[in-house]
């Protein structure tokens, strides 16, 4: 299963001019225990998706009371960069969301 097929809400954004902060909701306890007991979701898969070095991965965060979790990732470029393609960080969501939970 995808994690765009197991999560409610996946959402990008800027945190700050160097970093990426993706959030993501589930709907129910069983998608929130498969995603949360997924190697996809730890600092070595999300770097996996990326392509980028683990330590580029500042973290994944977890909050049991929501069923959330948040995943930060050192940008690859400056949002202040001119020929950044996503100056919002509003699509950098979608690798992580199109790879598989394993």
């Amino acid at each position: 299963m995808r994690l765009y097929d197991c999560a409610e809400i996946i959402r990008s954004k800027n945190a700050g001019p160097f970093a990426v902060t993706i959030d993501l909701f589930f709907g129910d306890e069983e998608r929130y225990r498969l995603a949360r007991d997924s190697v996809l979701l730890t600092p070595a898969g999300v770097a996996s998706a990326y392509g980028v070095a683990e330590d580029r991965v500042k973290g994944v965060y977890w909050d049991d009371r929501i069923r959330a979790a948040k995943v930060s990732v050192v940008r690859w470029s400056s949002s202040t960069d001119p020929f950044c393609a996503d100056l919002f960080g509003a699509h950098l969501h979608t690798p992580l969301a199109a790879a598989e939970l394993v």
